[in-house]
């Protein structure tokens, strides 16, 4: 009995097809770009399509980066081009940039959200991304962070952390610190400075809110608290200085 094969033999593979094909359409594509058949001026972008929740960045500032590359046309335009000179502009984080048949370009765009000052010159945004914004000098309200770049989210995080710990008292931090040695300083919008030291920062900041209405019950003005001791803390006043614990940590 003769074998009978049910699939068809084919000349070509489907990967070798597809590939083939590809080819072509890439050819093709050049040969209409060398022509002019899918110039600006057959099929030109008459519509910037603009998206995104833009609170500092305008649309006319993402219709001008993007013009010089749109004026390519719709088929000649690259995407990456418009991307790049989108997320140019100082407030602009992100940017996907896809287009819209038959005449339009679609940018959406996720600006920085700021939360914090940086090492003095820099913002620094939710997810501890630095980045530098002319003009931010005018920005009001934000805490000033200081740090080593490697260590910015860990700043962040104690930042976030530190402020929730002081809330119950009505003390807000103005300026955190860490400085090279990993020793923490607070500066609170108060005028006071509150000293962490290297180790157990976190548990020495929950001691002094635990005690904060009976050191604040004095009539003078406490200056910094130096909580770099083991069992007890150290006060500043602004005419006097009063100790109290037993050894320095």
């Amino acid at each position: 009995m003769a074998d009978i094969d049910p699939h068809e033999q084919r000349l070509i593979s489907l990967p070798t097809l597809a590939g083939l094909v590809a080819t072509g359409a890439t050819a093709l594509v050049a040969v209409w770009l060398s022509t002019g058949l899918i110039g600006e001026d057959r099929w030109p972008i008459q519509w910037l399509e603009i998206e995104g929740d833009l609170q500092r960045t305008s649309t006319s500032q993402i219709r001008a980066a993007a013009a010089t590359s749109a004026a390519r046309g719709f088929f000649a335009v690259s995407l990456t081009d418009v991307r790049a000179e989108v997320e140019a502009l100082p407030w602009v984080a992100h940017a996907h940039v896809s287009r819209r048949w038959p005449d339009a370009l679609r940018i959406d765009v996720v600006e920085h959200q700021a939360v914090a000052r940086w090492n003095k010159r820099q913002l620094l945004s939710a997810t501890a991304e630095a980045f530098e914004v002319s003009g931010s000098e005018d920005l009001q309200g934000m805490v000033h962070l200081h740090g080593p770049d490697s260590r910015r989210a860990e700043v962040l995080q104690a930042w976030q952390l530190k402020q929730q710990t002081l809330q119950p008292i009505g003390l807000h931090i103005e300026q955190l610190t860490l400085d090279e040695r990993g020793s923490w300083q607070l500066q609170l919008s108060s005028g006071l400075t509150v000293r962490l030291g290297r180790e157990q920062g976190q548990e020495r900041l929950q001691r002094f809110v635990r005690v904060f209405d009976q050191l604040n019950d004095h009539p003078q003005t406490m200056v910094s608290v130096d909580l770099r001791y083991v069992n007890g803390l150290a006060v500043q006043r602004a005419r006097q200085s009063m100790a109290q614990g037993d050894s320095n940590g």
